[in-house]
């Protein structure tokens, strides 16, 4: 059938009629913080101001620092950006910062991160809303009593033996090359796995065993079509909900959806009772029922995600630093051997605690290589501040980051300088390691238990140094969730005889 001059004219007139409608809806949408007096940075269509391409992790990472440096550089304490095409408002001031979290915390209750249906797995106590996370940090806080610290503290213990017995068997000339991030992952695997879910993960023993295979999966560079998928969970999550897509890889869903039913399965068969964290979310379910099999299961895995590998990468950064500054590494070496003597050749749960140095430098260590790049929040309700009105649904970015590597706030913060932190009273500006406020992280004493214990493994056993063949500088992944180096960490440990 042959088209009409007529049908030809209508079909571009509607076509130029869409293509116009659609810039200037796409131009009022990025004059959202122009048109309230707020300088912003210039979007460009369709990512707004995420990135230069497809992102290739989980979130935002490294981007907001971009903004954190090109807004102060123009004096303001804080600025407009869009991802995709909603907007976002950065924060350059730590002290607003700290307010929103504290202060402020009803107003900015929600964090910034997309859950979707189809994977109940997202809607864990680190995503969940208001209303939900209130009811689930009730449940999960037993977990962290002192009490059950102390007890997690034994298997840390019998963990970090193991974990002595396998560094003896990897680390068998003092001039190999040793990737210090994948053999702290392998340790911390082996904790989580028996603390979260009771099994034991062999991670040394079995490289591709379940949970180290999913563990290096999870934090891998995405595939093209998952970075698409990512994209648009951050970019455009109103679309992502309708197209039912989510952020967390669907293998690695899959395998959480099977590996959590089936251990409870056949805990109930075999009447089998262990004191790990699936053994209490367990008990949770049974005497709640408003605790759900897909709770549990998105419990378990940000317990897993969160326990092995920030823990992995912290403990990495530290003895990286330490390799460098042999004075420092000698300074610890000698703090942890003299509170063993105090306690029979052990470390103890409250001598561990108790080491003041060693707190500075996993202190420092999270200030120059933070987890976290960006904390993020939502808006819940109208709020104003120094005359701005935040409306109600609004993102903001706090670039913790930013705060961090900023000399104005820390002269000459490219030096790892243990000593910043030698004072309680001493203020640490947009210091944010394991946030702040009512949703600061519930694991936080878990996270410094383990990282000391494994930390203490090496450098009392070890001298530790850089080899020849590491690169530097660090080069980081701009585009993941949490922090991580392109190309590993490559150390030499040389045995220490006592």
């Amino acid at each position: 059938m042959l088209l009409t001059n007529s049908f030809v004219i209508d079909l571009l007139l509607a076509l130029v009629t869409l293509s116009v409608g659609a810039y200037y809806y796409v131009k009022h949408k990025y004059s959202y913080w122009s048109n309230r007096g707020v300088p912003q940075l210039k979007p460009s269509f369709p990512r707004g101001n995420y990135g230069k391409g497809l992102p290739r992790g989980i979130a935002i990472g490294r981007v907001s620092l971009e903004f954190y440096h090109e807004l102060k550089k123009a004096g303001h304490k804080f600025g407009g950006v869009y991802m995709g095409l909603d907007p976002y408002l950065v924060i350059m001031d730590p002290d607003i910062a700290h307010q929103i979290l504290t202060t402020d915390f009803t107003s900015f209750a929600n964090r910034a991160i997309y859950q979707t249906p189809k994977n109940p797995i997202t809607t864990n106590i680190l995503t969940q809303e208001f209303h939900e996370w209130r009811i689930a940090r009730t449940k999960l806080s037993p977990i962290f009593t002192s009490a059950k610290m102390k007890f997690f503290f034994n298997t840390m213990n019998n963990c970090k033996d193991v974990f002595g017995q396998n560094l003896q068997r990897v680390v068998n000339d003092p001039n190999k090359d040793i990737n210090i991030y994948e053999i702290m992952a392998c340790y911390f695997t082996d904790i989580i796995g028996s603390m979260v879910f009771g099994v034991e993960a062999n991670s040394f023993d079995s490289p591709d065993a379940d949970l180290r295979r999913v563990g290096k999966h999870m934090f891998d560079t995405f595939s093209k079509k998952e970075q698409v998928k990512l994209f648009l969970a951050i970019c455009y999550p109103d679309i992502a909900k309708l197209l039912k897509i989510g952020f967390v890889q669907d293998s690695i869903v899959q395998f959480f959806n099977k590996f959590v039913p089936d251990a409870i399965e056949q805990r109930k068969k075999q009447g089998i009772y262990r004191t790990d964290i699936l053994q209490i979310l367990i008990e949770m379910m049974d005497s709640d029922t408003s605790t759900t099999m897909e709770e549990v299961i998105a419990q378990s895995f940000i317990f897993f995600t969160g326990g092995f590998e920030t823990s992995s990468y912290t403990s990495s950064m530290i003895l990286y630093e330490l390799s460098k500054h042999k004075d420092m590494q000698a300074r610890l070496r000698q703090e942890i051997n003299d509170i063993m003597k105090g306690n029979d050749g052990q470390l103890t749960y409250e001598s561990i605690k108790g080491t003041k140095y060693f707190t500075q430098i996993f202190h420092e260590t999270m200030r120059k290589y933070p987890v976290l790049a960006t904390v993020n929040r939502v808006c819940v309700k109208d709020y104003e501040f120094n005359g701005l009105k935040i409306e109600k649904g609004t993102g903001i970015l706090l670039p913790q980051l930013g705060f961090l590597s900023d000399p104005d706030l820390y002269p000459d913060p490219e030096i790892f300088d243990p000593e910043r932190f030698a004072e309680k009273d001493t203020k640490h500006p947009g210091y944010m390691a394991f946030g702040d406020g009512p949703r600061n992280c519930m694991g936080s004493r878990f996270a410094m238990l383990q990282v000391k214990l494994g930390v203490a493994e090496v450098i009392r056993n070890y001298e530790v140094s850089i080899s020849p063949n590491h690169k530097e500088p660090l080069i980081f992944n701009e585009f993941t969730f949490v922090a991580k180096v392109d190309e590993p960490i490559l150390l030499r440990l040389k045995k220490i005889n006592y």
